[in-house]
């Protein structure tokens, strides 16, 4: 006969926290058109262009909703741009006004 120890059997606490994880609303932004959105990871110094999520919703009064997001990894800053190399200077250009207003 088999002995069940119950002690032994414990959940896995990892999996559970990964699940409760939220999303709160940082801000907006406002794209112009033929831009788009480039996230700058500060840590890794890589740049890549952000895939916006679009989502169309049906209101009470029958019209349609278009909604666009997009959502925030931790240590990036977001810009819009033309092209990647256009975000870049940006990104410089914010990171020398920075370091001048310090000094």
């Amino acid at each position: 006969m088999y002995d069940f120890e119950p002690t032994k059997a414990k959940p896995d606490t990892q999996l559970v926290a990964e699940t409760q994880k939220e999303f709160k609303h940082l801000g907006r932004i406002k794209l112009k058109p033929g831009h788009s959105l480039f996230a700058f990871n500060t840590k890794t110094t890589h740049l890549k262009k952000v895939e916006i999520q679009e989502q169309v919703m049906i209101d009470v009064k029958g019209q349609k909703k278009e909604t666009k997001r997009a959502y925030q990894e931790p240590d990036t800053i977001y810009v819009t741009a033309l092209n990647a190399r256009n975000a870049l200077r940006k990104i410089i250009n914010s990171f020398n006004q920075l370091k001048s207003n310090q000094t």
